[in-house]
């Protein structure tokens, strides 16, 4: 196993495409895609579409909880989850209407027992050893310890596991300042995280004072915008694919890490890899549900995405 993907606030999805969609009004869904989900989650499954598989740790609690457990048995998942009793794992709802604006309606998930931080914290050191790459991504769990992702961040790298986070706020902070080698992030993220407006040269410039503490790739996606890119090597601009139709953007931004982590763990170059993450986030755009890429359709989009080395 290359990558283990860590989504820690694990999620009962649900997409339905509304197409006269507006507040106010009694809506009767019908067609809804429910899937076990989590921005890591669809990480792993688009990730899988590409042809690698990847487990996915994170906590499950209450009856929402035993139905995430199942459904990603079901689907051929691995996993490493920990069970609480907390209680209920959350809910996330997104609505998606003609034109493909997404709403969406996240609950925020229980609060996780010292006792089971403490329990994954264990098994994920035991685990870090048999990765290359342990890829944290989306929201953080309700209740978590100060620290505990800076813990995420040093237990990998006595282990000589490349860390990669899609996350924010204050634990994305905390990660950062620990060493974490790779940020996958979007414009508001970004501006959250550093306290300035985005600029592809504050971006450029934000990954040079935090090179030396460790980071080593920075990404900031900007929707249907040009994505920017910094390395060691330099700052790339991307531009996305002009797409005919769009069904739903949401799960865009999880595919687009996993076309990343993909080209990333086969040792492709950083433009190769930048624009099979592009290919990947523009299949996801033609599904309804978050994660669902077609491989020959992503690979075809990686074509059409356009990479220039800006310095």
């Amino acid at each position: 196993m290359n990558a283990l993907i860590v989504n820690l606030n694990l999620a009962v999805d649900k997409t339905a495409l509304v197409p006269g969609f507006c507040k106010g009004r009694v809506f009767r869904l019908g067609g809804t895609v429910t899937l076990p989900g989590g921005k890591g989650v669809n990480v792993s499954r688009a990730l899988r579409s590409l042809g690698l598989e990847t487990p996915v740790a994170g906590f499950v609690s209450g009856h929402n909880g035993r139905w995430i457990s199942e459904a990603m048995k079901k689907e051929g998942f691995k996993t490493f989850l920990e069970p609480h009793d907390g209680g209920e794992s959350r809910v996330c709802y997104t609505v998606v209407d003609a034109s493909g604006c997404a709403t969406d309606l996240n609950e925020e998930g229980p609060d996780v027992p010292a006792a089971a931080q403490a329990r994954f914290l264990k098994n994920y050191s035991g685990l870090a050893d048999k990765f290359r790459v342990a890829a944290v991504c989306g929201r953080v769990s309700s209740g978590l310890k100060r620290g505990f992702y800076a813990s995420l961040v040093k237990l990998a790298a006595a282990k000589g596991c490349f860390t990669m986070f899609d996350t924010s706020g204050p634990v994305l902070a905390e990660a950062l300042a620990a060493g974490a080698e790779g940020i996958k992030i979007n414009r508001d993220e970004f501006e959250e995280l550093s306290g300035a407006p985005y600029t592809p040269a504050r971006l450029h410039s934000f990954f040079k004072r935090h090179a030396p503490r460790g980071l080593k790739t920075l990404i900031v996606t900007d929707g249907a915008g040009h994505t920017h890119a910094a390395s060691p090597f330099g700052l790339w601009r991307v531009t996305p694919p002009r797409l005919a139709r769009l069904k739903s953007p949401t799960g865009a931004g999880d595919s687009f890490m996993a076309g990343f982590l993909f080209g990333f763990l086969h040792g492709y170059d950083f433009e190769r890899t930048l624009k099979l993450a592009t290919g990947a986030a523009s299949s996801d755009c033609l599904t309804v549900g978050a994660g669902l890429i077609d491989r020959a359709q992503a690979l075809s989009y990686a074509q059409r995405a356009r990479v220039v080395k800006l310095a």
